[in-house]
């Protein structure tokens, strides 16, 4: 069991290997009008975000994989045997292609719905999975061991707002804590994966969710301070099982999923699919989450790759198509207006790192840069960013050199969909947005 000395210990530790990207903020702009800019407005009305982690590290160079000029070379001769032939790629203009395994999102681009975003990164990456992952959760030029989602909700929701925010996993990455208060965890339609922890009365396991205190406060239960707060955020868990509870309501999906009988191509796994089923259902329900995080693993493929990879973008890709497909029957009310499910949700893809331009013997070894992308009604389709890396010109290492920063990525997620207007609050200092919105 945790104490709080511990976890204080492990957020200092946290912190201070977070502290490279400070010097990230060298790509931060001002507005250069000598005055404070108008609020943006969002996107739309009542806007919904669903993030898709693609945990692994995607090598989304066989998702994404350049077709001419001196890219193709590159990847042609670093690839000999996980280059993507053409045949197998719908041509999206520009010297890009997509993977036809990555099912339906060729439709979704097709219809002027997905922006692609390639070569986003940081400087100073880092390589580990855990740790890579808490850079893009902190999203801040002076890491403070928050999250860029949590601080925006603890900005954003009050107190006895509790369903604002959600995950569907039972780990609460640190993207979405927040200083004052952390998103919940919802795993399926039964309820939160945090009570269980609570109603435990033998041990109480070291919980991300409390950050240690509820535990603490069992241990010392003479420090008012610890059972304060362990009392306070205990009950706001509580709060929302029991509204959760009550307002969740069966639902069965207008359209087949990967996995479900019926869906066109077998054995496609299910683990995205029944995540982005249960946000349907929430959204249908009338939860008021704003932001949904949703994860597909799997995408450590540094050996047997030639295999995996297909499956694992058939999985994304299917998910992802399914799930807005089903959005379009699902009616919404934002302000007494109804509004279509699918013009409020915009998906939003991302991965800790990619993988090496150079393959090794079966698969690719952890790199750098990412595709990010963005989808939904709302969305203006194309490429956006600074450009597809230049693979030709790699790092001293082998990997990709980024050329869009991550947190312009945020900037325009919180500015131009979710209507925040102080994004530099949000990430500790200017970031240019990106123009798919």
């Amino acid at each position: 069991m945790s104490s709080r000395r511990q976890f204080i210990q492990t957020t200092v530790a946290g912190g201070a290997a977070l502290a490279g990207l400070t010097a990230c903020s060298s790509s931060s702009t001002s507005s250069g009008n000598g005055g404070s800019p108008p609020p943006p407005t969002p996107a739309v009305t009542g806007p919904i975000l669903v993030l898709v982690q693609i945990q692994g590290g995607s090598d989304w160079l066989s998702m994404l994989p350049p077709t001419s000029g001196a890219n193709a070379g590159a990847y042609a001769t670093n690839r000999p045997v996980l280059a993507i032939p053409t045949s197998n790629l719908t041509d999206l203009g520009g010297g890009i292609g997509l993977n036809k395994d990555c099912t339906g999102l060729d439709v979704i681009h097709a219809a002027g719905k997905i922006a692609w975003i390639p070569g986003v990164g940081m400087p100073n990456p880092n390589l580990s999975h855990f740790t890579s992952t808490d850079f893009w959760g902190q999203g801040a030029a002076v890491p403070d061991g928050t999250g860029w989602l949590g601080r925006w909700g603890d900005a954003a929701f009050a107190p006895t707002d509790v369903l604002r925010g959600i995950t569907t996993t039972s780990d609460i990455i640190l993207m979405n804590h927040g200083r004052k208060r952390d998103f919940v965890a919802i795993t399926s339609s039964a309820g939160f994966s945090f009570p269980a922890y609570l109603r435990s009365s033998a041990q109480v396991p070291d919980s991300n969710l409390l950050k240690s205190g509820y535990a603490y406060s069992l241990s010392n239960p003479g420090t008012a301070t610890d059972v304060s707060t362990a009392a306070s955020e205990g009950k706001l868990f509580y709060d929302a099982a029991t509204k959760f509870s009550t307002a969740i309501a069966p639902r069965t999906p207008t359209v087949p999923y990967p996995g479900d009988t019926g869906y066109a191509i077998a054995n496609v796994s299910s683990q995205l699919s029944s995540q982005l089923k249960l946000v349907a259902q929430m959204i249908a329900s009338g939860i008021p989450g704003q932001i949904y995080t949703v994860r597909l693993g799997g995408f450590d493929t540094h050996s047997n790759q030639l295999a995996d990879y297909p499956r694992l973008m058939r999985a994304l890709g299917g998910s992802i198509k399914a799930f807005y497909d089903d959005l379009a029957s699902i009616n919404t009310t934002v302000n007494s207006q109804t509004i279509k499910a699918q013009d409020r949700v915009m998906v939003v893809g991302w991965s800790e790192f990619g993988r090496r331009i150079k393959e090794n013997n079966g698969g690719t070894d952890h790199g750098t840069a990412i595709l990010s992308f963005a989808l939904g009604n709302m969305v203006k389709g194309g490429f956006y960013g600074l450009g597809y890396p230049d693979l030709t010109k790699p790092d001293s290492n082998g990997n990709m050199v980024f050329t869009t920063d991550f947190r312009s990525l945020y900037a325009t997620i919180l500015e131009k969909f979710l209507g925040y207007s102080d994004s530099k609050g949000i990430l500790g200092a200017t970031y240019p947005t990106l123009g798919f919105l």
